[in-house]
């Protein structure tokens, strides 16, 4: 009876994990909460079947629920959402999924199909004492591969938080407490354990993989954000003082990811810097612009052209994002934060913009130009390029690029700074 109890109030508490796991999956379409609501759905079903099992007796109903729930969905589906979120290929990501749901659907048809041995009772049942050898391979490669995957992608993420990899310092924490729901779930379903202690680890693990998740997820407020000098060191950035900033640290700008200890969500896009802010401040008149490309950058001073030089071998990108429904305003922030970083940190790229298309909410287009080959290679290995790429693929749909070599143009000032916020 105790067990029976204890189980049912497992059950409840998952059941409402689940409810606010796929609330949250729904309103921020992540592939990982996902995929891990599957595993909360899994868990949830299993546990109730044990506890009406252990209050009434188990069948071949309560008992293929059981193993369906805990020892092959909640399982594979847990590993599949902690190789979307820590995978940075989508060729990785892509035969994750099509290996999971091939996977699952095989071992659900066997395990339901699949006639049981022995006789049932209150007791909770053995997979070993009940199922043929089939459906306990299909049981063990399911285990198997949750563990080597669960293990692999924590210790990926550790290796990369020791070398200062601020993203999976970030998601170290939740990612080591969902191994630790999988740890759970396997040892709860394995049918090794007492029916009180199975029914903890599996209630356990519906918890730690909720909590998890909820530390995994994008949340920004409205609070200021700290300069990338944090990240970047206190060195000045070459080219402000020629710029007529003052020496030593400049402005502010918002680090490319928030600090440890805050979490990623909501986001804003920066309101846009006064127009009387000029980058240059020794053009007094403002922008100007030449018509073609000659020997030097049109708008930039007479005393900043042998600086600059020309534009001659000048190349370009244009990228098209088609974004995600309802995940515009996280895009921004990112494509605001890798801007800025591109202005403070790329001196020979010459503009580097983010578009809103009018009619099209989902569509952002990026153009980039820069002073040649060198530059845009350099532009390619930007950690901050590459932490906007990570970062930006869960709310990416599609995207296009089209390579560029400059040919006549009207070349402006680049325009001002956002202020620090």
């Amino acid at each position: 009876m105790f067990s029976a109890l204890l189980a049912l109030l497992a059950a409840l508490g998952a059941l409402t994990v689940t409810g606010l796991l796929i609330q949250r999956a729904h309103k921020d379409r992540l592939l990982y909460l996902i995929a891990w609501s599957f595993t909360q759905v899994g868990l949830s079903l299993a546990l109730l079947s044990m506890g009406i099992g252990l209050l009434a007796g188990f069948n071949g109903l309560f008992f293929r629920v059981m193993e369906l729930g805990a020892a092959l969905i909640a399982p594979v589906w847990l590993a599949l959402g902690m190789v979307e979120l820590i995978a940075r290929y989508v060729q990785v990501r892509f035969a994750a999924w099509l290996f999971a749901i091939s996977y699952t659907v095989v071992a659900i048809v066997i395990l339901l199909l699949d006639p049981l041995k022995g006789k049932l009772s209150k007791d909770l049942p053995k997979p070993g004492d009940t199922y043929d050898a089939l459906p306990l391979l299909l049981i063990d490669g399911a285990h198997v591969v949750a563990v080597l995957a669960l293990a692999g992608c924590t210790g990926v993420t550790a290796w990369l938080a020791s070398k200062q990899d601020q993203e999976a310092a970030e998601l170290l924490i939740p990612i080591a407490l969902v191994a630790l729901g999988g740890v759970l779930v396997v040892s709860g379903s394995r049918g090794f354990l007492p029916a009180p202690l199975a029914v903890i680890a599996l209630g356990g693990a519906a918890g730690l993989v909720w909590y998890g998740a909820m530390r995994t997820i994008p949340v920004y407020d409205d609070e200021d954000y700290d300069d990338y000098g944090d990240e970047y060191g206190d060195e000045p950035v070459s080219g402000y003082e020629e710029q007529g900033y003052p020496p030593g640290r400049h402005e502010p700008v918002p680090a490319p990811t928030p600090a440890p200890d805050r979490r990623r969500g909501e986001l804003r896009f920066p309101d846009p810097a006064p127009p009387e802010e000029p980058r240059f401040r020794d053009n007094p008149a403002g922008p100007t612009a030449v018509d073609g490309v000659g020997a030097a950058l049109g708008g930039v001073p007479a005393a900043d052209q042998g600086r600059t030089g020309g534009l001659a071998g000048a190349c370009g990108q244009i990228t098209v994002y088609t974004l995600l429904d309802g995940r515009e305003d996280a895009f921004d922030r990112l494509a605001a934060e890798l801007v800025k970083a591109a202005r403070a940190l790329e001196p020979e790229t010459v503009i580097f913009a983010c578009h809103e298309v009018v009619g099209g909410p989902t569509q952002r287009i990026f153009y980039q130009l820069f002073r040649d080959d060198a530059a845009f290679a350099a532009h390619r290995r930007q950690p901050h390029l590459q932490r906007f790429l990570a970062e930006s693929r869960t709310h990416v749909l599609a995207t296009n690029v089209i390579e560029l070599r400059l040919g006549a143009a009207k070349v402006p000032l680049p325009a001002p700074e956002f202020p620090g916020r």
